[in-house]
């Protein structure tokens, strides 16, 4: 290869804002996740763009967060087999509190260890405040996508979804809470937010119909997490849906069910 190829090839990988593809085979389909940092922030992020997509127009999006084993890219997966030909891009940043403090360990996560190190006591909600802000931001200037994202997550990442809805509403256009988990983490009176926007976010909390022998043991314990967070929330003016039971569904981040929902509101608007 020639030294001025060479150069222009550099300078062309260089220029590229994602700093990896991963591959993955799914259900006989192969779809590509790109990994990014967060141009003003440290947080990290997987996206899947949808089929078909251009710059010639604005994109929904979906923010993903996973359970306590943060396996990130794996649960947006579960959510690009489930988006079939629908519009959405899909984001699955790589946030602090989707579990105990015990669960927050480096191997689960994506992070240089200089990154790593320099996230060490710090408050996770603030943390995500940024970073989420930060890549919200990427994802609508680099691709186009809506100004306003739908949110879900399941299980241990309720702590995650919770607390974002109930900081940020005026952030997000639909919040989907999967069996979640629900502890006042980053939900103190005094970090909720009084913005109007609160009293219009749609904000539905899901919950499997058939969780089974493994999942039931515990399910109960999710409810009435469920309906701590529904009586905060309600408390400070949001107007959060009673649960939605899905039917013959397992215990699962639910992708189907929330797509069908964020469908529907947008169909609404």
């Amino acid at each position: 290869m020639n030294v001025p190829l060479r150069r222009l090839l550099i300078w062309l990988c260089m220029s590229l804002p994602m700093t990896g593809v991963a591959h993955a085979t799914t259900g006989g389909a192969t779809a590509a996740l790109s990994t990014h940092r967060a141009v003003t922030h440290a947080m990290r992020y997987h996206l899947a763009l949808p089929e078909g997509w251009a710059a010639t127009r604005e994109w929904p999006v979906l923010v993903a967060i996973p359970d306590a084993h943060r396996d990130f890219a794996d649960n947006l997966q579960r959510f690009v087999r489930a988006r079939g030909a629908r519009p959405y891009i899909l984001v699955a940043p790589e946030v602090l509190s989707c579990g105990g403090a015990g669960s927050r360990t480096a191997d689960r996560y994506d992070y240089s260890s200089t990154v790593w190190d320099s996230l060490q006591g710090i408050d996770d909600f603030a943390f995500e405040d940024a970073g989420l802000a930060a890549v919200l931001a990427d994802v609508h200037r680099q691709w186009h996508g809506d100004a306003k994202a739908f949110l879900t997550g399941w299980e241990a990442g309720g702590h995650t979804v919770w607390a974002q809805a109930l900081r940020h509403p005026e952030r997000w256009r639909g919040v989907a809470a999967v069996s979640c988990n629900y502890a006042r983490r980053g939900a103190a009176p005094e970090a909720i937010s009084r913005d109007p926007a609160r009293l219009r976010l749609p904000l539905q909390p899901f919950r499997c119909g058939a969780p089974g022998a493994e999942a039931a043991a515990f399910i109960r314990f999710v409810d009435a997490q469920t309906a701590s967070a529904i009586a905060d929330a309600r408390a400070h003016g949001f107007q959060p849906q009673p649960v939605r039971i899905v039917p013959n569904a397992a215990h699962g981040p639910l992708p189907e069910a929330v797509f069908a929902w964020c469908d529907s509101l947008r169909a609404s608007r």
